[in-house]
Parts: C-alpha cells; sequence; structure tokens
C-alpha cells in the first residue's frame, strides 16, 4: 500500500509537469501563429513589409470618408497651367499664300489664337565674374573694393547649386555620386561629392540659430508628437528622435532610445508643458512636465492582433475606441457624458481581467520553474488601465488627436532615405541630415520656398523667405 501511495503521488505530480508543459507549449504554439500573422493592420510592421502578399483592398484603421465624390471639390484652389500675359519666346506661325488664290501674303496678321508651352529653360551654368575695381583720389590715395563676403575663392560654386544639392541629397534622398552625375549631364560640370559635404556642413553650422528657434516653438505648442526610429550609422545602431506639430519639425541623433535620449541636452521632451503625443513607450512616461496622449492607431494595431485570436474583450475595446472617434469627429464628448464613457471603459477593462490569463509558467532547460511570463493581451490590458487618461484623452480634451500620425509622417522620410542610402557613414553626417531634414520640414509645413531659404542661410541671411 505504501509502495502504490507513493507511486500515486509520483504520478500525480508528473501529471502536474505535464499540464504546466501542455500549457507552456500552447502558449509558445499561440505566440509562433501570432508572429507568423503580423502584418501592418496588427502590428508596428510597415505596409513595405508584405510584399506582394499584401491585400489589393484593406480596410483603413481609421474612417475617412466625407460623403464627397472623388476629385476636385467645387471652390478648391486649382493648379492648372494658365496663359501668361507675358511669356518669355514669341514664335508666330502664319500663312505665306493665299489658299483660294494663290497669291503671296504680305503686310502684318491679325493673332487670332495663342498657345503657350511651359518648359525648362535649356541647362546650363551661370558663371558670374566679380572684378575689383581701383580707383584713384585727388589726394593720391588707390582705393580698391572689396569682394563680397560669400565670394571667397578665384573659381568657386554659387549658394543657389549648393541648395539644390543639399535638398536633392536631403530630401530627395539621392546619393552623392548620383548627384555629382546629375549636374554633369545637365551642366556638363561634375559637382564634387566633396563640395556637397563641405556645403552641408556649412549649412549645418548656419542653422544652428534657426533649430534653437523651431525647439522653442515645439516647447510652447499646444501639441506636440514624439517618436524615434533606429538608423545604421558608422557600422552601428544609433536612434532618430522626433518631435514635431503641424507648423515645426525637429530631428537629433542619439545613442539611446530611452530615458537617457529623453534627458538629454538635444531633447526637448522634458521643457513641454502641455500635450505630449507618443506610443506606450515606457520612456515617455518617466520623464517630463507635460500631459500624456497614446496614439490610437498603435492600440487598434494590438488589439486586432488580439481579435484574430478570438479575444471577445479586444474586439469590445476596439469598438469602443472606434465609437469614442467617431463621436469626437467635430468635437471632445461633453462633461455630461464622460462620466459614462469612462465607465463603460472600465467595464472593458473589468471583462479583460477576467478573460486574460494573469501569467504561464515555464520550465527551465534544467527542468526547474522559470518566471511566470503574462501574454500579450495581458501586457495591453495593464497598459489601458495604467494609462486610462492618456487613452482617453483624445476623447475628452480639444484639440488632441486620435493617433501619432504626424509624427509618423515626418519620420517616414527619414525611412526612405536609409532605404535608399543604406546608411550613414559618420555620426556627423547623420546630425547634419537631422538638422537640415527638421529644416526642410518646418519650411514645408509653412509653405515657403525652400531654394531661397536655403540660399540665404548659407549667405548668412536666416529671414524667412516667402
Amino acid at each position: 500500500m505504501e509502495e502504490l501511495v507513493k507511486e500515486i503521488a509520483d504520478l500525480k505530480a508528473l501529471v502536474n509537469r505535464l499540464l504546466l508543459r501542455i500549457e507552456e507549449l500552447e502558449a509558445e504554439n499561440a505566440d509562433l501563429r501570432r508572429q507568423l500573422g503580423q502584418n501592418s493592420s496588427n502590428s508596428h510592421k510597415p505596409p513595405s513589409s508584405e510584399g506582394y502578399s499584401k491585400k489589393p483592398l484593406i480596410k483603413a484603421a481609421l474612417p475617412k470618408s466625407s460623403g464627397k465624390k472623388p476629385g476636385g471639390q467645387s471652390g478648391h484652389p486649382g493648379k492648372t497651367l494658365q496663359l501668361v500675359e507675358y511669356p518669355d519666346e514669341i514664335h508666330t506661325h502664319s500663312a505665306t499664300h493665299c489658299g483660294s488664290c494663290g497669291l503671296a501674303l504680305e503686310g502684318e496678321g491679325q493673332v487670332v489664337a495663342r498657345r503657350q508651352v511651359f518648359d525648362l529653360p535649356p541647362t546650363a551654368m551661370w558663371v558670374s565674374e566679380h572684378q575689383l575695381v581701383a580707383h584713384r583720389c585727388q589726394c593720391g590715395c588707390e582705393q580698391t573694393g572689396r569682394f563680397p563676403a560669400n565670394v571667397v575663392a578665384p573659381v568657386q560654386y554659387g549658394a543657389r547649386i549648393h541648395a539644390q544639392s543639399i535638398v536633392l541629397n536631403v530630401d530627395y534622398r539621392l546619393p552623392f555620386a548620383k548627384i555629382s552625375q546629375l549636374w554633369a549631364d545637365l551642366t556638363g560640370y561634375a559637382y564634387n561629392p566633396a563640395t556637397l559635404i563641405s556645403a552641408q556642413t556649412k549649412l549645418y553650422e548656419q542653422l544652428n540659430p534657426i533649430e534653437t528657434q523651431i525647439k522653442e516653438q515645439l516647447k510652447a505648442g499646444p501639441v506636440c508628437h514624439f517618436d524615434e526610429t533606429g538608423l545604421r550609422v558608422d557600422g552601428g545602431l544609433k536612434w532618430l528622435h522626433l518631435a514635431s506639430n503641424e507648423q515645426y519639425t525637429y530631428f537629433f541623433v542619439h545613442d539611446k532610445r530611452g530615458q537617457e535620449a529623453l534627458l538629454s541636452q538635444e531633447s526637448i521632451f522634458p521643457d513641454c508643458v502641455n500635450w505630449t503625443i507618443h506610443d506606450c513607450w515606457a520612456s515617455y512616461f518617466t520623464v517630463g512636465k507635460g500631459r500624456h496622449s497614446l496614439c490610437g492607431a498603435h492600440l487598434l494595431r494590438e488589439l486586432q492582433a488580439l481579435i484574430e485570436q478570438g479575444c471577445q474583450w479586444a474586439k469590445a475595446m476596439h469598438d469602443y475606441l472606434m465609437a469614442a472617434y467617431e463621436a469626437t469627429r467635430h468635437g471632445p464628448i461633453g462633461l455630461n457624458q464622460q462620466a459614462l464613457w469612462r465607465m463603460n471603459y472600465q467595464q472593458i477593462c473589468q471583462q479583460a481581467d477576467l478573460e486574460e490569463h494573469p501569467a504561464i509558467t515555464f520550465f527551465k532547460p534544467n527542468g526547474s520553474l522559470g518566471k511566470p511570463k503574462r501574454t500579450k493581451g495581458r501586457n495591453l490590458l495593464q497598459r489601458l488601465i495604467r494609462h486610462e487618461e492618456a487613452v482617453l484623452a483624445f476623447a475628452f480634451e480639444s484639440g488632441v488627436p486620435f493617433t501619432n500620425n504626424q509624427a509618423e509622417r515626418d519620420l517616414r522620410t527619414a525611412k526612405v532615405k536609409q532605404k535608399i542610402s543604406n546608411c550613414f557613414r559618420r555620426v556627423g553626417g547623420a546630425n547634419a541630415y537631422a538638422r537640415i531634414a527638421s529644416f526642410i520640414s518646418t519650411i514645408r509645413k509653412m509653405n515657403r520656398n525652400i531654394m531661397n531659404n536655403i540660399e540665404n542661410v548659407l549667405m548668412g541671411n536666416f529671414e524667412w523667405a516667402t
């Protein structure tokens, strides 16, 4: 009997270990299925990663239908070519003989129709010469003029070709060698890549006070968006951090992604006293004076991944956030309704707490029990509970957007550049790119002329040009 009792106890212990192992394998299997099913609609993966497997019609995360017909709307400012009063060149086309009698036509005819062709002028390098002129005064002293401050060599390139080359590299993402070849094809002069690097360095230094102005404007703004992405620099990984709103953009490069970068002297996050829009990266909640609002699009993607695994509470929370988004299309939810919305939110979280497994215990390779691991759903639920105010800020506060789309759009250009050029060879080049890209993005948002403004900065004029 004692042997049987001992055997039964051993079998029970074995069954318990096997049950734990089965639970562990089921969780691992579910996690692997989740990873295989990741795409741009249920994770942070970009649409470009889906390749040809991407569905041709994907329902947008947020409804954008306005009820208007496609195409240009009545009253919108069109950009169709219009006849100009004074063309640069005029070609006349007249008949030389009468089609009826054959006599030669004489005298000046009358213009009966006009057609204009808009095209680029023949491309050639424009060379301007600066000459010093000496005058002898009546007193016998000879006085000589001075070259402009930006004319420093017997032969040199001007600010305009520097500005255009910098824009081609930073904004249009052409590599240095391609820009040199482009100018050689257009003008016959191969603009040396070393010259472009020198021009970028000069612009980087002269943009310093303008960058300070941009940072101050972002700090004082009612809303500021934050995000970050990895950059390949000098054979390693660095992080490109972004702060932006509808008018200003600020990039900076740092070795770290988290708290150390956000507390660095380059960062403006600790000094933003109003609304900061970002994702659930934990470092954002540990520093700063501003109020937090979480990106709803990130939450919807995480909820969608859980829905695809059959999670009921995720479907309820997804529907709740979409309903709140629809209710705030024309303004925040009124004070008299906010309590009801909060109660519904908390009820869904309570439902989720009952559905989600609290933790799963894993076995280590040596057979001992490992640290309990929470599921993806449990992790998301804890964030939704902990950051309830940040999740619902868009619904209850005026001017707070539902998503962090502003930052993602501003950051997308850097990812495209990295795909084309692969990496930055030196940290200095990455820093120059960040500052110049900040300036270009800002003046684009202001609907100002990019070339004129960069030329002005290169020539020492910091005023914004229209």
